[in-house]
């Protein structure tokens, strides 16, 4: 199977969701080998899924400082990137902490890695200011449902701000239940919307569940990834056709899936959850469907996400911070209508001089009152020719 064929999401079809047995949950990536022996030593251009989301110019208002992201997935390998930014991980699968499927070293570096265009290194995470902790569910291709929903349950315990879940799988009540406990402890859920393959198609869950952040993935040139399903709900989409991104042992860039679409959106969640710490995961969920660019058709949901509107937009006065109905809508300014300039100037002559002769009406009322009381009379006055004599005064 070639690498894209296993780096998209959602390839294990549920039999059945009422089957005795638990269901199995999807996960891209490499098999073979731990870590996998593939990748590039470096990345010569910006990534275009950079270039489109321009999420660097938030960074002086917030890099993700003081938020959590959990990646509930295959774990974390220790890359360059990611140096000091990865907390103690949790091992679910009991098969140690290395990624030896290097999905969620992946996404990890979508999220989190460091800035390095200074050193010639372009590809760089959305919010490099943000905690890593990683959650182990998986160590191969295939997964268990029960053990994502244990791995919800782990990340939300430990105090993650944001759970990022590229996994798919079908309902079940553990993974609700799950889904439900991660939502009281108020973390924001970023989940993929998933991938349709021959034999599988969605709604895919957690993202189906309500509250959840669900996510579809879009290629460079706007449009919806032919694989983004479209039964599962869907709130906003992201970049996840050609996507770059760190692996355990170098770059990958090549990489297709709403995986990949989750963890950009995943690192915009914490973007605004370090900006504005008082929301409360509803609101931070809300902020972004409200601040996304506009749904295009069934499968886009809000439309592609907005880091910089998510993070800087000014809400409706009195509107709640989540609400996505007409949080953002334009303001109208009234102006006045345009004046003739000739018009304007003749009026504005007419003005001075009807001001200007009642000044005279009035100074001569004065003028005219204050000389009867002085004696003087209609007629020519003589001025002596010395131009005054001692004892004159002027009125």
């Amino acid at each position: 199977m070639s690498r894209i064929g296993l780096a998209v999401l959602g390839v294990v079809l549920i039999a059945a969701v009422q089957a005795p047995v638990p269901a199995a949950a999807s996960e891209p990536g490499q098999s073979p080998g731990c870590p996998p022996d593939q990748g590039s030593s470096r990345v010569t251009t910006e990534p275009w899924a950079q270039q489109a989301l321009d999420f660097s110019s938030v960074w002086r208002q917030t890099r993700g400082q003081g938020v959590t992201v959990a990646v509930v997935d295959s774990g974390v390998d220790g890359i360059t990137q990611l140096a000091g930014k990865v907390t103690t991980p949790i091992d679910l699968t009991g098969t140690g902490r290395q990624d030896c499927v290097g999905h969620g070293t992946e996404l990890a570096a979508i999220i989190a890695a460091s800035d390095t265009q200074a050193q010639g290194m372009p590809f760089e995470g959305v919010a490099p200011g943000v905690t890593i902790l990683p959650v182990k569910v998986n160590n191969t291709d295939l997964g268990d449902s029960a053990l994502l929903a244990e791995g919800i349950r782990e990340a939300a315990s430990s105090g993650a701000g944001v759970i990022n879940v590229s996994i798919t799988t079908g309902d079940s009540p553990g993974l609700r239940s799950a889904v439900a406990f991660a939502l009281s402890l108020d973390a924001v859920i970023v989940a993929a919307g998933g991938n349709d393959q021959t034999g599988t198609a969605g709604p895919f869950y957690p993202a189906s569940y309500p509250g959840v952040l669900s996510v579809g993935a879009v290629a460079s040139d706007g449009a919806l990834a032919p694989f983004s399903d479209q039964r599962s709900h869907v709130a906003v989409t992201a970049p996840g056709v050609n996507i770059t991104s760190a692996y355990p042992l170098g770059y990958l860039t090549h990489l297709d899936g709403t995986s990949y679409a989750t963890a950009f959106v995943s690192g915009v969640a914490a973007l605004v959850r370090s900006r504005y710490p008082t929301l409360t995961a509803g609101q931070v969920v809300g902020r972004i469907e409200a601040t996304a660019d506009g749904g295009t058709g069934p499968g886009t949901g809000a439309g592609l996400v907005n880091p910089l509107e998510a993070v800087t937009a000014v809400l409706v006065p009195g509107q709640a911070p989540g609400v996505p109905s007409a949080a953002m809508k334009p303001v109208s300014v009234l102006r006045p209508p345009l004046v003739d300039r000739q018009t304007r100037a003749a009026a504005l002559a007419i003005t001075v001089g009807s001001l200007g002769a009642a000044a005279l009406v009035a100074l001569g009322a004065v003028v005219i009152s204050q000389g009867r009381r002085r004696g003087w009379r209609p007629g020519r006055t003589r001025i002596p020719a010395d131009g005054g004599t001692a004892g004159d005064t002027w009125p």
